[in-house]
């Protein structure tokens, strides 16, 4: 599946296990190298289950966060939770709209915010499943408070991004019929300030997980043409000018493309299911890297030059951020137990990273936690946390035999 579903519960074995990791560890994250501080960490809307899956720096210095909380204690409807957070994480303010979950933040130009967000049904016909859905843009003032709202039938957002002319664009998929050849079309548009529609592209049998700005006020997006199963090459890159022409259409194999930076040299940095990369300027392979277990939500770039990779490790369920050079060697590794990391974002001197908090095998909140990047350590591999949580998960399971 691709960053769309995710849920907060975790199968009971594995959210003992790392409950259990976090006991046994003195800290809260493991580190190797010495390149990266935990600044802080803070946590929010403990009193549901929670999560974010979108952040972006505000110009006061702060944060804007973007999750869900699901209404019931036991499961059902989500609703979004959009939070307001100062430079340490500390909360300003909360609100919450019903019946969405999350997809994307962006601070407006007014001090207000734009959140894009989505609902989706699942039918089921002559045993046949087929997903169709529902997005939302809903504009805030900087207090949080929704100013209006924009319905986009039949789609599902996926990035929301401000553009140098006061307007946005607006990444994502369109659900295609039942029956139809492909189940999934990619489609970008472009909206002034106001939500009213400039241009739309479409492109068929794709879906687009990322997209972003470029500095020449172009846009890149990425994705994949199997949108229900990426552990497969499909993973795509397509470029396009200001005006919405396609500048060139590549094709990867990866899995997926979850995330994507432009880099100072003009080329892309992207990160997925168990792989990263890099490419130039007209989308050409510069080189791959593999990172077996690990999905690479989030991909940004690093102070002294690299790319600092962060998600989730599929193994162990833990969170995790590494930092790479220039030719994507890995340089140090940070992991934290009992969290899962979905969202990314550079800021001065480090980062901020998004995602759940597991406060017990039923319970989580929304987790941001602050990242300061120093330097370059010596060499770490990437899943070398999973350790500890697998220690752990033996000790589990060893239990559980002595008790049989």
């Amino acid at each position: 599946m691709t960053k769309s579903y995710r849920y907060v519960r975790l199968p009971g074995s594995i959210a003992a296990a790392l409950l259990i990791a976090v006991i046994l560890s003195a800290a809260v994250v493991s580190t190797a190298g010495a390149a990266t501080t935990v600044a802080w960490n803070a946590t929010f809307s403990p009193e549901n289950n929670s999560k974010f899956d979108a952040v972006a720096p505000t110009a006061d210095g702060g944060y804007i966060a973007l999750g869900s909380t699901l209404a019931g204690a036991d499961g059902g409807r989500e609703d979004l939770l959009l939070v307001k957070a100062d430079g340490r994480g500390n909360e300003v303010w909360a609100g919450r709209f019903p019946g969405m979950a999350a997809a994307s933040v962006a601070e407006r130009p007014d001090g207000g915010y734009i959140a894009g967000a989505y609902n989706v049904s699942r039918d089921w016909t002559a045993e046949v499943s087929t997903y169709q859905g529902t997005s939302f843009l809903i504009w805030t003032d900087a207090a949080g408070e929704e100013i209006r709202r924009q319905v986009l039938p039949n789609e599902k957002v996926s990035a929301v991004r401000p553009t140098a002319d006061g307007g946005y664009v607006v990444v994502g998929w369109l659900w295609n019929p039942p029956g139809a050849e492909n189940d999934t079309t990619a489609i970008i548009t472009k909206i002034d300030g106001d939500g009213a529609p400039v241009w739309n592209r479409t492109f068929p049998g794709t879906s687009a997980n990322a997209g972003i700005v470029t500095a020449d006020g172009g846009y890149v997006i990425g994705g994949t043409s199997s949108p229900f199963n990426n552990d497969i090459g499909d993973a795509f890159l397509l470029r396009l000018d200001a005006d919405g022409n396609t500048l060139w259409h590549r094709n990867y194999q990866a899995p997926v493309v979850l995330d994507i930076a432009e880099t100072g040299e003009g080329g892309f940095v992207y990160s997925g299911n168990y792989w990263y990369g890099l490419v130039d300027s007209q989308g050409e392979e510069v080189w791959l890297r593999n990172m077996e277990g690990l999905t690479g939500y989030a991909v940004a770039l690093r102070p002294a030059g690299g790319y600092m990779i962060a998600g989730t490790d599929l193994r162990s369920g833990e969170a995790f951020a590494f930092g790479t050079d220039p030719e994507g060697t890995v340089r140090w590794n940070t992991t934290f137990p009992a969290a899962g990391a979905y969202t990314a974002e550079s800021v001065p001197g480090g980062y901020v990273l998004a995602g759940v908090r597991y406060l017990s095998p039923t319970t989580s909140a929304a987790w941001l936690t602050g990242l300061e990047d120093a330097g370059e350590p010596t060499q770490a591999a990437p899943g070398f946390g999973a350790i500890v949580a697998g220690a752990a998960l033996l000790l589990l399971l060893a239990g559980r035999k002595m008790r049989g």
